[in-house]
């Protein structure tokens, strides 16, 4: 008797949570309830999905004329709001701008400049590594990023697809063949996840991805090159944080460093100043990159208020990089001489520690070399 009352008590309260989960799938016109959980997306995919593509509306709201503005680019713009708010209006030259909007100079023929200046295309593993230093081995995570960077040396590359609107589901990868193939090559000491932008996985990708390599013996280091963090400071939820910090705390092997790539102290706001002290505390090595930029951050202040507020946030300087010669780019470039004369009066105004090398990459070369 009391086995059947048991049995009539669950049917009936179960048909009242089917019935309330078929209501809640009509109101969200919803296919499965596993669908529910998935349109709870994070803050930062939100963001990411509402970013400004027209860049006749960034105009408008920015309050500028699209003169001189590529309306129909073959490579898209894309800028997030975060972003769109540190962008002086009514200034078609401030340096965040002049990263993002697609003007028609893009356009402009030049032999020198080509899709693929660091010789990468046909290298690339099914798996999305790439092994270009001797120690080392590049992961290609994904084609996604945060922002589109007129600059990018990537921008004409096949790479592989995630999703615009469902970041959640693939990056083209597969962590358990990568870690099958890095077992394999004991030479490899350090693993660096590129794209794209790493961040723009899921926590849940980047968790297998990262567990994955922590079984390579060999593997000392684990780092990621991202934007995401100056971009959309809101993609370091509770869980990415508490990866990466669980990550030091459980003693595993590989110690993590995350390289920003930062152009302008413009970019550095309160937001972006939370979310590299975040980074910080969870027991990350910081470094930075800059590319050197024409009309962006060519210049000996830009750079020295650059380079101090970033070691003032605990992260240190590493690489200056002369602009990748990719078609589409060449209104961006800065001399080398230039270069060197930025970098000698950088040694003159700031700590050793402050100023990075100043480098370019060259196809075939087994590292990055440094201009003098």
């Amino acid at each position: 008797m009391i086995a059947v009352a048991f049995l009539l008590y669950n049917r009936f309260f179960g048909n009242i949570l089917i019935s309330f989960m078929n209501n809640r799938i009509k109101q969200n016109n919803l296919k499965t309830p596993f669908d529910i959980v998935e349109n709870c997306s994070p803050l930062w995919k939100k963001i990411f999905a509402e970013a400004v593509r027209d860049p006749a509306e960034l105009c408008r709201r920015l309050e500028i004329s699209n003169e001189h503005v590529d309306l129909n680019s073959n490579f898209p713009m894309l800028v997030p709001e975060p972003f769109l708010q540190r962008i002086k209006p009514k200034d078609p030259l401030d340096p965040l701008l002049l990263q993002v909007l697609p003007r028609k100079e893009e356009s402009a023929v030049n032999r020198d400049f080509t899709t693929d200046p660091l010789g990468e295309n046909g290298h690339l593993s099914p798996e999305g590594t790439l092994s270009k230093y001797h120690g080392r081995s590049l992961i290609v995570t994904g084609k996604a990023c945060s922002i589109h960077c007129r600059f990018c040396f990537r921008r004409h590359l096949p790479l592989p697809e995630i999703e615009e609107n469902n970041i959640s589901s693939g990056s083209g990868i597969h962590p358990e063949i990568i870690a099958v193939r890095f077992k394999a090559d004991p030479t490899i000491h350090e693993v660096i996840l590129s794209g794209g932008d790493p961040l723009m996985l899921s926590d849940r990708q980047l968790q297998d991805l990262i567990f994955h390599l922590d079984q390579v013996p060999g593997v000392r280091r684990i780092r990621i090159h991202t934007r995401m963090p100056i971009i959309i400071p809101q993609r370091l939820t509770e869980d990415l944080l508490s990866l990466l910090s669980n990550h030091k705390r459980y003693g595993k092997r590989a110690k993590m460093i995350v390289v920003l790539h930062v152009n302008h102290p413009n970019e550095l706001d309160s937001g972006v100043s939370r979310s590299i002290e975040e980074l910080m505390d969870s027991g990350c090595i910081l470094l930075s990159q800059t590319v050197l930029l024409r009309q962006v951050n060519d210049s000996l202040p830009v750079l020295a208020e650059l380079f101090e507020r970033l070691i003032d946030l605990g992260v240190m300087p590493y690489y200056l990089h002369q602009l990748d010669r990719v078609a589409g780019a060449a209104h961006f470039e800065v001399s080398p001489e230039e270069g060197c004369d930025l970098i000698t009066k950088l040694r003159r105004l700031l700590p050793g520690y402050a100023v990075p090398r100043y480098v370019r990459e060259i196809p075939g070369e087994p590292g990055k070399v440094v201009l003098k």
